[in-house]
């Protein structure tokens, strides 16, 4: 499915010109002196806590990434066959269990679950196994760094997040080192409007000097702390994470890029609705205007968010994750985060995730479509023995059906008339039966002893740090 460019070439040059004047205008608000007196030191100037950048400086910086650019791959000439990859979240802190009970997250149980993706991921192999959610049951500062370790112990692909607090980020760096998966990336969010602030900058600006690259982006939210325009709005982003990423490269000297992103806003229940077809609309949009913002092309999505505000696994979220992943699909994704997420990103339910793997698993079918083979054979002998005995056990049914026919492992395909005489289980009822005999296997995957001591004696040093 072909997409038409949102905005016009004007109305981005309108959006680029806005964020520099916003820039040189109104400047990026820093409420840390020390880091004042550095940008001061190397040549900005400033208004109270405001920081200013010349025009040329935010040029420049959208200049030096125009090589960088994305440039999505053509809608119009979708590869014929595509595997999809889905993903679930970090940062979900309850789970539903099989029994529809919401338990918070803890140590084992986030590791159990890591053992049931793993052996899920046998089964719908689109999935990358990580532990849903991070446990609750230790100190803030290091749920989600245990949230990595029990990743790394039980989850053989996964690929570590950031860390999420300054206190332990020296000890998740050793971590991933020691793993073989160095951290050579770190995402800086700054706050909206207009604000170089917050933990994950003080993260870092500590660590600059471990990685390779920085990108920053902003979450906010369309018309609550944005203008309620488009054009405003993300000049206004724009601004935020381009002046972000001319004074964080300033201050460390890591290449530092930048995005857009802008959310939706629900005025009436005063919530950040996902699920959403505005929520993945502005998706869309904010690709294109990363993309475009430093003369790129855009012409589809490579990945999308299947969220759902919905608080458990039912109707509502079956159908938003579902029509999400539909209508990505046919603009060209197929990269899908949030499988199994529930309430946004609070809650994780095994059950969900297996509807949801099923799901992509469907669609996968059909933008695989059917095997366009050659025949061999002899034709007439084919057709006389079929004739003759029938095709349904013939040794090229029996070779090929799976070829042709997709399989679901929880839809029903029985006819009416067969589920009259014999009822079966729903879909939701077949996929908690399928849940308990999952987690019932063997884990199909655990890290080395000695790696996995390793690990624990990291997270013993960092919970003694948090003590003292």
């Amino acid at each position: 499915m072909k997409r038409d460019y949102f905005f016009t070439d004007s109305q981005i040059d309108q959006i680029r010109d806005g964020a520099l004047l916003i820039l040189s205008e109104i400047g990026i608000k820093v409420n840390c002196t020390d880091i004042i007196s550095k940008l001061v030191d190397k040549g900005f100037k400033v208004n109270g806590n405001f920081v200013k950048i010349e025009k040329s400086d935010s040029s420049a910086k959208i200049e030096s990434r125009k090589n960088d650019t994305p440039n999505f791959e053509n809608n119009a000439t979708l590869p014929a066959k595509r595997s999809f990859t889905t993903y679930m979240s970090p940062y979900s802190h309850t789970y539903e269990t099989v029994n529809g009970e919401m338990l918070p997250i803890s140590t084992e149980s986030n590791a159990e679950m890591g053992r049931f993706a793993v052996n899920v991921n046998k089964l719908w192999p689109a999935l990358v196994p990580s532990c849903p959610g991070h446990p609750v049951d230790v100190h803030p500062d290091l749920q989600f760094f245990r949230y990595a370790i029990n990743s790394f112990i039980w989850c053989k692909d996964y690929v570590p997040m950031e860390p999420m607090s300054l206190k332990i980020a020296a000890y998740h760096f050793e971590l991933c080192e020691v793993m073989g998966k160095p951290l050579n990336n770190l995402p800086v969010y700054v706050a909206s409007p207009l604000s170089f602030a917050g933990e994950s900058l003080d993260i870092s600006l500590a660590f600059a000097h471990k990685v390779k690259s920085v990108s920053v982006c902003s979450m906010p939210s369309f018309g609550a702390n944005t203008p309620m325009n488009f054009v405003a709005a993300y000049a206004q982003t724009v601004a935020e994470t381009l002046g972000g990423a001319v004074l964080f490269e300033a201050l460390t000297g890591v290449p530092t890029d930048f995005g857009t992103n802008i959310f939706p806003f629900d005025f009436y229940d005063l919530s950040m609705p996902f699920g959403t077809p505005e929520k993945l609309l502005l998706e869309w949009i904010n690709m294109e205007v990363s993309a475009r913002i430093g003369g790129g092309e855009f012409t589809g999505p490579v990945c999308a968010d299947i969220h759902t505000n919905a608080p458990y696994c039912g109707m509502q979220a079956c159908i938003e994750k579902s029509i999400l992943a539909s209508a990505a699909v046919m603009s060209g994704a197929n990269i899908f985060y949030c499988s199994g997420t529930l309430g946004m990103d609070e809650l994780f339910s095994p059950v969900q995730l297996l509807l949801d793997l099923e799901m992509l698993d469907h669609l996968n079918k059909i933008v695989n479509g059917m095997p366009n083979d050659a025949y061999n054979g002899d034709l007439i002998e084919e057709i006389r023995a079929g004739l003759d005995n029938g095709y349904f056990m013939s040794e090229r049914t029996a070779d090929n059906m799976l070829g042709y026919i997709w399989h679901s492992k929880l839809f029903t395909r029985k006819s009416f008339v067969a589920n009259l005489k014999q009822p079966g289980l729903t879909e939701v009822e077949k996929a908690k039966e399928k849940v308990k005999e999952i987690m019932r296997m063997d884990p199909a995957w655990r890290i080395d002893p000695d790696l996995e001591k390793e690990a624990e004696r990291i997270f013993k040093t960092a919970a003694k740090s948090i003590e003292n």
